[in-house]
């Protein structure tokens, strides 16, 4: 492979294409991808870790203008329904990117990553607040819709839904709806 120029974006974007093709994302793996050497990355990112939440922030920057372009116009339950099914969705067709996302802890090391989610939270509170009118209401909304789709991701991810009597796609339609007509006659 002829030597590219190396980027940060570069480099992110070989260590997507190697996650989605079942492969390590080790600088020495990444580092063969592009043609170079793996010293040459941490330039970039200077350790794994960093390179990890890179990714992340990557991906959820990318997932938001995805969600604001899908769900332009989209208010209330079926707007709140549109999102929560586009994100699983998309989880469930990049499985595994979606368990780097899910593996990686939850900090403030990396403002890339606190922006990005910031982003990502203010989107689905903006939509939950086309319906729920109480921040009570709001939150409690929004930690069952992300129980349900996070557990819904998981649980198909890794196979557990094995019954196709009752397909995974009509019961988390089903659940999602249900839980937010509940919630909203409350």
């Amino acid at each position: 492979m002829p030597r590219q120029i190396l980027s940060k974006d570069g480099i992110i974007k070989t260590s997507i294409q190697l996650l989605e093709a079942g492969q390590e994302i080790s600088f020495s793996n990444i580092a063969q991808a592009l043609g170079t050497r793996s010293q040459a990355l941490y330039s970039y990112f200077p350790n794994q870790i960093a390179l990890s939440y890179g990714i992340i922030a990557w991906l959820i920057k990318n997932l938001c203008l995805h969600l604001q372009q899908k769900l332009f116009g989209q208010t209330g339950i079926n707007g709140i329904v549109a999102f929560a099914t586009e994100v699983r969705t998309l989880a469930l067709e990049h499985f595994e990117l979606t368990r780097l996302i899910l593996k990686m802890p939850r900090t403030q090391q990396f403002p890339e990553v606190t922006a990005a989610y910031d982003q990502l939270r203010l989107l689905f509170n903006q939509l939950l607040a086309t319906e729920f009118t109480t921040p009570n209401q709001q939150l409690l909304a929004s930690r069952w819709i992300r129980d349900l789709t996070i557990g819904d991701i998981v649980n198909v991810g890794t196979g557990w839904f094995a019954d196709k009597s009752f397909s995974a796609d009509q019961s988390f339609q089903k659940l999602l709806q249900q839980s937010l007509y509940d919630l909203a006659n409350t």
